[in-house]
């Protein structure tokens, strides 16, 4: 009996195995959850149809891709010279409403391919146009610079809305991930429409966003592997945007909770409970909680079971979402 005693060995040892068996497992079910994650990626983004569409409207000569900053801005600051604005028109636009689709990428990249070009060939499907800006990541991403490129994108629609036959009362944003983040901040007074002459959007719809500070006191989680692993993603945005002396203050000033007022925009979001980058507990649902403590008009779906990057959901429990985002849209416009 004594050799299955639990501490026979002594209980140094005893709590030493079990930290042992406790880093195995956790990291195990850590790299399945990040390989499930990618494969339910390759199945629920339909990135196919996304690549047929802009060659259809390349064949029309309707795809229009606009640099978003002027020959001197880029002349002036070599950062902006990637940031790029491209317009999906609807073959048949129920009205001139139109959706500004942001990827999502943590702020070092952009997942352009499957949360950009499969979103909005999905939206001209449904009769509404849709724009997708490549906003600046990485080295190019400097403080707040993706709030700076989303509000002269929306000025641009906003002047040349004659030329490309849309309106820019009541329009949408749409972000997935850190695409989440920045559609946030944007849709507050601070950092966002306002401070560009704009007019508040009709509604926010969030898939997945990255919205708060992964802290272990505030947010603790129950496996390392994966807090580390957040903790690094939210690092690595404030780390690009604000730099490594400015990381600890940046990352507070892209916590999304901190810009809701009681007039924030109607918002839909959808998230999933297996989501090992950005966890819905430690995101969406802090998110959702901000937005009922101002009495803000939202609807909040949460998947079970469904990992992060899905885009559009499809074969997933996701799927349809967009659908009722629309619907939702429409009835706020």
């Amino acid at each position: 009996m004594r050799n299955i005693y639990l501490f026979a060995n002594g209980f140094g040892e005893t709590i030493r195995t079990l930290i042992i068996a406790y880093l195995i497992l956790t990291l195990v079910f850590t790299v399945y959850s990040i390989m499930r994650m990618y494969y339910i990626e390759h199945k629920s983004n339909n990135v196919k149809a996304g690549r047929v569409r802009v060659k259809e409207l390349q064949v029309n000569g309707r795809f229009v891709q606009i640099p978003v900053h002027s020959m001197e801005e880029m002349a002036e600051d070599k950062h902006k010279r990637d940031v790029k604005l491209m317009f999906f028109p609807a073959d048949k636009p129920k009205n001139k409403k139109f959706v500004m689709v942001l990827p999502g990428g943590g702020y070092a990249h952009l997942c352009t391919k499957q949360e950009g070009y499969p979103v909005a060939a999905a939206l001209n499907e449904r009769g509404i146009n849709a724009f997708v800006l490549e906003y600046s990541t990485g080295r190019d991403c400097e403080p707040f610079s993706p709030m700076t490129d989303l509000g002269t994108a929306l000025r641009l629609i906003r002047d040349n809305a004659d030329k490309y036959n849309v309106e820019i009362d009541g329009y949408a944003i749409m972000g997935f991930s850190a695409g989440g983040n920045l559609a946030g901040i944007f849709a507050s007074h601070k950092k966002g429409y306002s401070d560009y002459q704009l007019p508040k959007p009709g509604a926010i719809i969030l898939g997945y966003p990255w919205t708060c500070v992964n802290d272990w006191l505030h947010h603790p989680y129950w496996n390392i592997w994966i807090g580390l692993l957040g903790i690094w993603l939210s690092n690595r945005g404030s780390f690009y945007m604000f730099g490594l002396r400015q990381i600890r203050k940046g990352r507070t000033m892209l916590d999304v909770q901190k810009y809701i007022s009681d007039d924030y925009p109607p918002t839909f979001m959808y998230s999933g409970s297996w989501d090992v980058l950005v966890p819905a507990s430690r995101h969406a649902d802090v998110f959702d909680a901000a937005l009922n403590a101002h009495g803000v008009n939202h609807i909040y779906e949460k998947y079970f079971g469904v990992p992060h990057g899905i885009g559009l959901g499809i074969h997933t429990k996701a799927e349809g979402w967009l659908d009722r985002a629309v619907e939702f849209w429409d009835q706020h416009k």
